[in-house]
């Protein structure tokens, strides 16, 4: 990454990490994560979506809801989120048997030779979807299905409203097809797609 590159990505993540810090300032589940049906249904997919496996990479894990449910499926769970405030409530969550990390998954990397057998991006791809940073928002996706083992599921879980955004989410499914990786099966949860109305496009692929 060069000079330039590295500037633009800490200045975006230095502005992503105050907003949510400020989201998750305000209370614990400022996303109703654990009231909303909505959500509680996005979250069971996922969940169904995955099979008990070795290790397990998620990507903005917040204050661990999902984080917890990923845990009693993999030996070894590495959960990432830019909010230290959020990770304070999910390390109280999820105790000692997940790795934690505060990181931006554009600097992020693995330990070395280190694969998932799973790897679980949830309402995160479209806050790294900037024009500033989009020469880095591309380059993550080679980067991220490295990371995934032969035979490795990845889910992908974004909410949208409208034709428009769907759209947009499916093109992080198609990137990832474009780097090998076969889709398995794509739904829309939510109760309809009329414009203004939140559903979630859930893509789970694998390699």
């Amino acid at each position: 990454m060069s000079v330039l590159s590295s500037l633009r990505v800490w200045w975006h993540g230095f502005n992503t990490r105050r907003k949510m810090n400020r989201v998750f300032s305000r209370g614990e589940d400022p996303y109703r994560y654990a009231e909303s049906p909505y959500e509680r249904a996005r979250l069971d997919a996922m969940e169904a979506s995955l099979k008990p496996c070795a290790r397990a990479l998620e990507v903005g894990c917040a204050e661990g809801l999902f984080t917890a449910r990923l845990a009693k499926l993999a030996r070894e769970v590495v959960a990432l989120d830019i909010s230290p405030v959020a990770l304070e409530r999910a390390r109280r969550r999820v105790g000692a048997g997940v790795r934690l990390e505060e990181a931006d998954l554009r600097r992020w990397s693995p330990e070395p030779g280190w694969t998932f057998s799973a790897i679980v991006l949830g309402d995160v791809l479209y806050y790294l979807d900037k024009p500033l940073v989009q020469a880095e928002f591309v380059e993550t996706f080679p980067r991220v299905a490295s990371w995934l083992e032969r035979g490795g599921t990845l889910v992908l879980a974004h909410g949208f409203a409208g034709p428009k955004e769907r759209e947009h989410r499916e093109g992080f499914r198609k990137r990832f097809e474009a780097e090998g990786l076969t889709l398995r099966e794509e739904r829309v949860l939510g109760e309809g797609e009329s414009e203004g109305k939140v559903c979630c496009l859930l893509s789970i692929l694998t390699k």
